[in-house]
C-alpha cells in the first residue's frame, strides 16, 4: 500500500503542478503541494517498512499521510510554510539515516540513494532557479527541478523491478 500510494502522490504531483502552473496562485499551489505531501509521507513509510520495523512503517502510513495533509491546511489558515518544510525534508533527512544505520530486507539501497541525489540536484536548480535562465536562456532552474525529481522516482522504481520480491 504505501508503494502504491507514493506512486500515486507522485503522479498526482505533475497533475497539481500543472493546474498550478497554468493558474499560478495559492490556491491552485494547494493542488501542488497536496499530493507532494502524501508522497513525502508514504515515502518516509516504506523506509520505515524497508529498514526499521516492516509493521511500524505500516502502522505510520495513514497517521503521516493525515499530519501532512495537517500542514496543508496550516499552510493555509495561517499562512506559515514551516508545518510543511517539515514535512517536506524531514523524510529526506530520514531516508539517508535509515539507508546509514539499518539493513534494508533485500540490501538494495541504490534507488533510494539515486532519488535523494537527484531530489538534492532539483532542489539547487529551484533555488537557483533564476541564475539557471539567465545563463541557459532556454530553460528555468525550477523546469530543471521537476526534470531531476521525475529522473530520481523512475530510479527508484527501475530498482523496485530488479528486486526478487516486490
Amino acid at each position: 500500500m504505501p508503494y502504491l500510494i507514493f506512486f500515486l502522490g507522485a503522479l498526482l504531483v505533475s497533475l497539481g503542478s500543472g493546474y498550478y502552473h497554468f493558474n499560478p496562485n495559492n490556491d491552485t499551489l494547494v493542488w501542488d503541494r497536496l499530493p507532494m505531501t502524501v508522497a513525502f509521507m508514504a515515502l518516509l513509510s516504506i523506509i520505515i517498512s524497508e529498514f526499521v520495523n516492516n509493521r511500524t512503517g505500516r502502522q505510520i502510513l495513514f497517521p503521516a499521510i493525515m499530519l501532512g495533509l495537517l500542514s496543508i491546511v496550516y499552510w493555509i489558515i495561517y499562512n506559515d510554510l514551516r508545518f510543511y518544510a517539515l514535512v517536506q525534508f524531514y523524510p529526506m533527512l530520514a531516508i539517508p539515516v535509515g539507508l546509514i544505520f539499518f539493513k534494508s530486507k533485500d540490501g538494495i539501497t541504490i534507488g533510494y540513494w539515486m532519488l535523494l541525489l537527484f531530489y538534492l540536484i532539483a532542489k539547487l536548480c529551484e533555488y537557483f532557479d533564476y541564475q539557471i535562465f539567465n545563463s541557459l536562456n532556454l530553460i528555468s532552474g525550477h523546469s530543471l527541478k521537476h526534470v531531476f525529481v521525475s529522473i530520481g522516482i523512475f530510479i527508484l522504481l527501475y530498482s523496485y523491478t530488479k528486486r526478487r520480491n516486490v
